[in-house]
């Protein structure tokens, strides 16, 4: 008989293509999965996966075992999802991912309270911004910047996050603030997001502004464009309720900003019963919406 653990190691390289990236979605070392798959096509006495230059191709064995594995991995997750969701005790671990932005400055300052008033309850934390599923148990609770759509996830719209220009308070001094932000950066070092579809607002407001502005950075990392702000490295968009109670920044002042972020939480609907897991929407629910007040 087919071991469950067996299966989630095929799947994870079926889906990552190589044994690096199944290895980092099961969170272990790649030798282990690669012995792992190898035990399991002695077991079935087929060969799974066709090992190319560029990865690990599924040969017609595995595409079949990959159809069945999948819908063994749906009933396991579906029964998860059943027993945390009958459980009334507020115990235990909850998987929440959320950007690192809104960990470090929006949560993290308000999770002494939580564990005061839940002490029972450890929140497994994960900093990213890929997708991830939660029909199938990468995570509990979703924060995102995008409105998750998955199927039988409930959604709620937690707050609005304005962005405006700031600069650190040093780099004012040396420096001073650009003659017409309105208008153009022009003689200014500016700090960029990434140039990818998720910051195209933000780079969308900031192009006409260039004006031959030296691009000193781009990151896809909030927090790491928030400190290098702060360090003096330039101007940067930021979002403003973290940034007005920074003594170390200030505004620059423009006459629009790009359209603010809005916050959402996601839960599958299976899990939204669970003790635990309300416990955790309530407390994120109660110190993110006051980002919008």
């Amino acid at each position: 008989m087919l071991d469950w653990n067996d299966l989630r190691y095929f799947l994870a390289v079926a889906r990552g293509g190589t044994l690096a990236r199944a290895a980092r979605l099961l969170g272990i070392n790649a030798t282990t999965v690669g012995r792992r798959i190898v035990a399991l096509e002695d077991q079935v006495q087929a060969r799974l996966f066709d090992r190319t230059p560029d990865g690990w191709v599924l040969t017609p064995s595995g595409r079949d075992l990959l159809v069945r594995a999948e819908r063994i991995e749906d009933e396991a997750i579906a029964l998860d999802r059943e027993i945390i969701g009958a459980d009334q005790k507020a115990a235990g671990a909850v998987r929440v991912t959320s950007t690192e932005m809104l960990a470090t400055r929006f949560i993290m300052p308000h999770l002494p309270a939580f564990h005061a008033q839940h002490p029972g309850i450890t929140i497994d934390l994960e900093c990213t911004t890929r997708v991830v599923s939660l029909a199938r148990r990468e995570a509990d609770v979703a924060l995102r910047l995008a409105r998750p759509r998955e199927e039988n996830v409930v959604t709620r719209r937690l707050a609005s996050v304005p962005l405006s220009l700031y600069a650190a308070r040093d780099y004012i001094e040396r420096c001073g603030l650009p003659r017409d932000p309105d208008v153009s950066l022009a003689g200014h070092p500016v700090i960029l997001f990434a140039d990818s579809r998720s910051f195209a607002v933000e780079n969308e407001w900031f192009a006409p502004r260039l004006d031959g502005a030296r691009v000193v950075l781009r990151s896809d990392s909030v927090s790491s464009i928030y400190a290098a702000t702060a360090a003096g490295l330039g101007l940067a968009l930021l979002p403003m309720a973290v940034a007005a109670h920074d003594p170390a920044l200030v505004r620059v002042p423009t006459t629009t900003s790009p359209s603010p972020r809005v916050i959402w939480q996601a839960v599958h609907a299976d899990l939204q019963r669970s003790a635990r897991v309300r416990a955790v929407l309530e407390f994120l629910g109660e110190i993110l919406v006051a980002v919008s007040e």
